[in-house]
């Protein structure tokens, strides 16, 4: 049987990959077609990648979902949401589709070329879920399996540091939402000192929470030293065993 270039292309990109599952090379082609290729080649519109982008998103976000509940037994179903939520992103989304090389497939007009849409955020991100239900789709029996392997195989590292970084994103949200869930009530902030020249201060907070000083933090400007003290807040409470992320 003859098989194109594009078709050799895609097995050595499943093969580079380490993916060893069922490959259907006609679920992947439709899942590399953006609007405007077919709009241009004036093909049907549900040959486009949307239908697919639609069923990739549901599946990545389960297997998104079951590998965080899993991997973090103690986590609360709020902070679980912002995991997922960063790793479903189409930022990093699109940082996964160009770490495997899947924009050299994505089919595109000429003027979508034209203007870098390969590279684009949006686009990259609708064919990284397009490819994930291309391979769900590719067996009826072992489809998520065959996603959540693919996914663990290939992304672990970049998941764990999304999670490592948790929780540097917005110490003071996450302790105003522990304050609030335990009394409905804010934390309060007040300014200790200001240090420095004025072209060059050390702002020193502490941060209270029902009467009692929690912690204090330092930093270039008030909205810097209040995040300090509310990350500090966030380590003695964990520390004290009354906070789990």
């Amino acid at each position: 049987m003859f098989i194109s270039d594009r078709e050799r292309l895609y097995c050595e990109f499943l093969d580079k990959l380490g993916y060893g599952g069922e490959r259907d090379f006609t679920l992947f082609e439709k899942a590399m077609r953006h609007t405007s290729y077919i709009h241009e080649a004036d093909i049907a519109p549900e040959c486009s990648y949307e239908r697919l982008e639609f069923l990739g998103d549901a599946v990545l976000k389960l297997v998104i979902s079951k590998y965080l509940y899993s991997k973090y037994p103690d986590y609360k179903e709020g902070i679980l949401s912002k995991l997922r939520g960063e790793i479903v992103a189409d930022k990093t989304l699109a940082r996964f589709a160009i770490k495997i090389g899947l924009n050299n497939f994505i089919l595109l007009s000429e003027n979508e070329r034209k203007t870098g849409g390969e590279m684009k955020q949006s686009i990259l991100a609708c064919a990284f879920e397009a490819f994930l239900a291309a391979i769900y789709l590719s067996c009826a029996d072992t489809g998520f399996k065959n996603v959540e392997d693919f996914i663990v195989t290939n992304f672990s590292c970049d998941m764990c540091e999304i999670e490592e970084n948790l929780e540097k994103i917005n110490p003071k949200q996450q302790l105003q939402e522990y304050t609030q869930e335990k009394n409905h009530t804010l934390p309060e902030y007040v300014l200790i000192s200001k240090t420095g020249s004025e072209h060059k201060c050390t702002f020193e907070v502490a941060v209270y929470f029902e009467g009692k000083m929690l912690s204090k933090g330092f930093g270039s400007s008030k909205k810097l030293a209040q995040q300090d003290a509310a990350k500090n807040a966030l380590e003695y409470l964990k520390s004290e065993g009354l906070w789990k992320q």
